[in-house]
């Protein structure tokens, strides 16, 4: 059968208003078997194919909801393999066509409702996180993580939610499935034992190298301590590791040079060390085997050929050597042309696998081998042979630094072939000695030099003439250990600060060697140092980025943390005050978004910089984040001292800043806690210092409050009371009340304001103006004020089908509501279940709502309008909305507050703003109400004004439904009596 399209054949033609009215919708027309005839785009999209026929099951339980007459029911079925949730509307035309309208919501699935509401709480506290976080639930799904931890995994924002790690991890690179198995391992093993989990993890990474992470991982529990949820927290210590490393790596390095140096120099024979050194070479530059060829050219058949023979060898365990493929192999053949032209002139060769060009590969790829170089061992400027070194695992390239030592180890290893060869050790060792680029001098046992290298002159730029005699700084400094070490191990290496011949100070790391003679006794101090400046420095600046506000150069919350801790120590030694003051700037935001970043960074410098100029030098400032400072007073003798300090800096944050052209005024609110008397550690006072200064916001901003333990007690009891209202709904403790509203001519009820009450079992009634605010700020309005809507709507549709002169119930609806939800579509809902009739529905909306997201609002209220529905303003006259706004909005009807109500008519002021708003509102074409009216004074002033409509408690006060229909009887029967 053929589905149309749009609803334009005559069976169906009614449903076109209804899809109109609700183009996101998805809408079906459908006979009594359930059998598609009609649907919209909206239908098509969530059911594809399965537009045209519904699935069997559905149609099945739409027949026989269709039979027993049903308007709204929930179903599951699977629809392209996925189960779906569906809450189903049917409308049944008047005129008796066969045509039902069909219309479908997807229900979402409470899990992620539930991960959905948890991401939105705690995302923006750890997204301020310099570390990576995520947590998971018992089944270890990913509930949510920061973008450190999605960035370094390189997961997608969308794709991880709900899944667990073999889940994720299949949709990554494979490197890093090695890391999640292990997290998948380390989860279970901290949900098993309920204890934390500390380790040190290395992450490798897709385009190559790794990150090094200090990994913690704790279970929370519940109340019924069953498994809640799972939290990781790692921090990248890559650069602080990286330096470690780079640290010891050239230790280790120069300990091999010194050490092969030696053996070469000190043996009689170079064959007896040749081994050991190439055990060296590999232990200290973490290759997996090596050996050592010496190369002879030979012709045959006319064809020549290089090859070598295998003098030495050796591999680390679990290695076999390859020495037997490396005399098989003519560096003379065609694919091996680039190395021999390299090697032949003393260039060494350093590849990795992946690198080569695929008739080079072979070498390494046969035998297991991911990493190559190749040194030449050059005698009298000929290629004599080569020192062959293999990495067989996945590990770093091969560093200039070590590719240099490297080639020093080759150069002395000539030396050492071409001394016992041909006599010249003196002069090729000379060579070898400077050739390297780290300083060596030699050093007599009485400290003084007697001989240095290139590399020395090069790092000091003190000449060998300059130097020579001389006690070099080490032995003039003689650090603790030095000659102890030199006695008992021969070795000391360790860190000095020297300074070079043109005064710059340097940091260097050393290495002394002791050398002994064949009696055991000191000949001679060796030593080899590297310029590690720019190191330490790189070092420094990483502490500095760890600890300080990269804005500011502040103390940032970490540093601030180990700053304080030791100011109260010292107080608490002292048995002296100690002040804690929480600084947040007022207005900063609204500067921030109209000036732009730059100019509010500027404005936070300028902050800075008076906040310090207020303290005394001992005084402690730093930053928390975004516009919020702290300060840590000592030496305090009284409350009197921190607050004078406090208002000083209010002071000098009250002057106007200079940015960009731009005159600026700000002001803080400033919140102090007291050492010892609030509390006695540093979290403790944090938190004392910041509950006072949401006190000075809340009572104005702009001032200085001191900690009061009432404050805590108002934050547990506002915890307390916002865990309570999300019971209150599903305990049935919120009623609806309504208060009449009179028509001003006939003296007649023609409708009611429908207001919210909760009936708390030990508070008593409490009125909506304590708890609607807690509703928004949670996010529980949603809930309630649908539950309200729907209650209201039903209440009025029966007054007015007993009382045809009811024609009114105002509604109040949240900014919330009308933002975070498909409030038009939820209306829509309402009404259709109720039946009831859309134009005795009004809406109303602060004024405050109007002056934000005035589009979206713009929008919503036009739908609205379309459904029939009238709007109208409350409490107009206090949210300063401009005549623009009103322009653009469809409203009805303006509510005149109470304020300028109550004082009438005998305020001049409230006389006059009363007149205007009605006078505006007539212009407009709006109706007016008037909120308040309390005596007949008021009444008489309004009547003469020409206000329609009146409200309060001269006619009636708020009462429950029961007790308003009581109300509209006596109505009937004009018995209203008045409260006045």
């Amino acid at each position: 059968m053929d589905t149309q399209a749009t609803f334009d054949h005559h069976s169906t033609a009614w449903l076109q208003p209804l899809a109109a009215t609700m183009p996101d919708m998805p809408v079906l027309a459908i006979n009594r078997r359930a059998q598609c005839l009609a649907s919209n785009e909206m239908a098509k999209k969530l059911l594809g194919e399965q537009a045209h026929a519904l699935p069997k099951d559905m149609r099945q339980a739409l027949v026989q909801a269709i039979r027993d007459q049903q308007t709204e029911l929930t179903l599951q079925t699977r629809i392209n393999d996925l189960t779906r949730d569906f809450k189903c509307r049917l409308f049944y035309a008047r005129q008796g066509r066969h045509a039902i309208g069909l219309l479908l919501e997807e229900q979402e699935n409470a899990l992620v409702q539930q991960l959905v509401h948890m991401q939105s709480v705690v995302h923006s506290l750890i997204e301020m996180s310099p570390d990576l976080i995520s947590i998971k639930d018992p089944d270890n799904r990913w509930m949510m993580a920061n973008q450190r931890m999605l960035n370094t995994f390189q997961i997608d924002d969308f794709e991880y939610e709900f899944l667990n790690n073999r889940q994720i991890a299949d949709t990554l690179h494979p490197v890093f499935r090695n890391s999640f198995e292990h997290h998948e391992k380390s989860d279970q093993t901290v949900w098993q034992t309920r204890q934390s989990y500390h380790n040190e993890e290395l992450v490798h990474l897709p385009q190559g190298g790794y990150k090094t992470l200090e990994v913690n991982k704790t279970a929370y529990y519940d109340q019924h301590e069953q498994p809640s949820h799972l939290i990781t927290v790692a921090r990248d210590v890559s650069e602080q590791k990286f330096i470690q490393s780079q640290l010891l790596n050239r230790s280790a390095v120069l300990d091999t040079l010194i050490s092969c140096d030696w053996m070469l120099h000190s043996a009689e024979r170079w064959q007896t060390v040749a081994e050991n050194v190439l055990q060296q070479c590999c232990l200290s530059f973490r290759f997996s085997r090596a050996v050592l060829l010496q190369h002879h050219t030979t012709t045959v058949r006319k064809k020549t050929e290089t090859r070598s023979q295998a003098l030495f060898h050796w591999a680390t365990n679990g290695f076999h050597s390859t020495y037997e493929h490396w005399e098989k192999i003519s560096f003379l053949a065609p694919e091996l042309k680039r190395w021999h032209d390299l090697l032949s002139k003393g260039q060494p060769v350093m590849c990795d696998a992946h690198t080569l060009p695929e008739d080079e590969r072979f070498l390494l790829k046969s035998h297991d081998s991911v990493n190559l170089v190749i040194v030449p061992l050059m005698i009298d400027q000929e290629w004599w042979g080569s020192m062959v070194i293999e990495r067989c695992f996945d590990a770093e390239s091969t560093s200039s630094q070590e590719l240099g030592s490297l080639m020093a180890i080759g150069r002395t290893l000539s030396v050492a072939i071409d001394r016992e060869q041909t006599g010249k050790s003196l002069k090729l060792a000379k060579i070898a000695f400077d050739s390297t680029t780290e300083g060596i001098m030699i050093v007599n046992p009485s400290g003084e030099l007697v001989g240095i290298n290139q590399g020395y002159t090069l790092i000091t730029g003190f000449d060998e003439s300059e130097v020579l005699g001389l006690k070099p700084q080490i032995f003039r400094q003689r650090p603790r250990g030095l000659f102890g070490a030199l006695k008992r191990h021969g070795k000391w290496s360790g860190e000095i600060e020297n300074m070079r011949k043109n005064g710059e100070s340097y940091t260097e790391w050393m290495t002394i060697t002791a050398v002994r003679n064949h009696a055991n006794a000191i000949t001679n101090y060796v030593g080899v140092f590297a310029d590690i400046t720019e190191m330490k420095r790189s070092q420094v600046q990483l502490n500095s980025l760890v600890n300080h506000d990269p804005l500011t150069g502040l103390p940032n919350r970490r540093l601030i943390n180990h700053l304080f801790t030791h100011a109260i120590q010292r107080a608490n030694r002292n048995e002296q005050q100690a002040a804690v003051l929480f600084i947040d700037l007022d207005r900063f935001k609204n500067i921030n978004d109209s000036l732009g970043h730059y100019s509010g960074d500027q404005l936070l410098l300028g902050v800075t910089e008076r906040i310090q100029a207020s303290l005394r030098e001992s005084d402690i400032v730093g930053r928390l984040g975004g516009d919020e400072f702290i300060v840590l007073l000592e030496n305090l003798h009284s409350k009197a001292d921190a607050a004078h300090k406090a208002h000083d800096i209010l002071e000098a944050l009250k002057r106007q800043f200079m940015i960009d052209h731009h005159e600026i005024f700000i002001g803080a609110s400033i919140g102090i806690s007291m050492y010892p008397h609030d509390a006695s550690d540093v979290e403790g006072l944090i938190k004392a210092a910041d509950l006072a200064m949401y006190q000075v916001k809340n009572n104005g901003k702009n001032h200085v409050s001191f900690y009061d333990a009432a404050l805590s007690r108002n934050a547990v009891e506002h915890f307390q009371l916002e865990t309570e209202l999300r019971q209150a709904l599903a305990r049935k403790q919120l009623k609806m009340f309504y208060q009449a509203q009179i028509d001003l001519t006939t003296g007649m009820i023609i409708g009611a304001e429908a207001l919210i009450r909760w009936q708390h079992p030990t508070q008593g009634l409490i009125p909506p103006a304590k708890f609607i605010p807690l509703a928004e700020e949670t996010g529980l309005i949603l809930g309630i004020g649908e539950w309200a809507l729907r209650e209201s709507v039903r209440q009025a549709h029966a007054w007015h089908k007993r009382h045809p002169e009811f024609k009114k119930i105002a509604i109040n609806v949240s900014a919330v509501q009308i933002m975070k939800s498909k409030f038009a579509d939820t209306v829509y809902g309402i009404l259709m279940e109720s039946d009831c009739d859309p134009s005795i529905i009004e809406l109303e909306i602060t004024e405050s709502t109007l002056m934000q997201h005035t589009q979206h609002v713009v929008d919503t209220f036009n739908q609205l309008k379309k459904l029939g529905i009238s709007i109208a303003i409350d409490d107009f006259g206090t949210g300063y909305s401009s005549l623009s706004h009103l322009k653009r909005l469809p409203l009805d009807q303006i509510k005149i507050d109470r304020s300028f109500v109550k004082d009438l008519p005998d305020d001049k002021d409230d006389a006059a703003i009363t007149s205007a708003i009605y006078a505006m509102a007539t212009q407009l074409g709006f109706t007016v109400v008037a909120e308040g009216v309390e005596t007949e004074e008021q009444e008489k002033f309004l009547q003469r004004l020409g206000c329609q409509t009146a409200q309060g408690y001269l006619y009636a006060y708020p009462v429950n439904s029961d007790d308003f229909l009581q109300l509209l009887v006596l109505n009937n029967q004009r018995k209203i009596k008045r409260h006045a």
